[in-house]
């Protein structure tokens, strides 16, 4: 079975850990998922601006040292924010996000970038009592939902 005939269909990737591919997901979705009863959000891989213009930013630009005032672009980071202050936020947030609502700070060691696959929904369950973690593209065409819990059988349309 080929990847669009799991569109909007839960399935089992791991187990114990269910997806759903969401057709034409917006950030509009997020406030439908989002339970103020999980403490924060983990937002990974934010950009400030898809642009390749330069702006100024505060940023630690050496180990162990103050923050500069430097022009920088495509300023790539993860931040975590209390639940309530990621729902003040998310209106402004662009298009696409790739995050992750859970009780725990997310150990320095779980790298989202290189911890991929079971391993990772399995640390994201053990060490951080996630609920789910979200995918959107900025283009829209396509997001993907991952969860250990119930959370996908509220979304399905199904």
């Amino acid at each position: 079975m080929n990847w669009q005939a799991n569109i909007n269909t839960i399935r089992e990737i791991y187990p114990g850990h269910f997806q759903i591919i969401l057709d034409f997901a917006t950030n509009a979705i997020i406030k439908h998922l989002i339970r103020e009863d999980y403490s924060m959000v983990w937002v990974h891989h934010h950009q400030t601006s898809p642009y390749a213009d330069w702006h100024s930013f505060e940023l630690p630009v050496a180990k162990d040292s103050m923050n500069l005032t430097v022009k920088a672009r495509q300023v790539n980071f993860d931040f975590v924010l209390p639940t309530p202050e990621f729902l003040e936020l998310l209106p402004a947030l662009d298009k696409g996000i790739n995050l992750v609502q859970l009780n725990r700070l997310p150990p320095a060691y779980l790298d989202s970038q290189r911890i991929q696959g079971k391993t990772r929904y399995d640390l994201l369950k053990r060490e951080c009592d996630y609920l789910f973690e979200l995918y959107i593209l900025s283009a829209a065409d396509y997001g993907t939902l991952v969860s250990h819990r119930s959370i996908l059988v509220r979304i399905s349309p199904y």
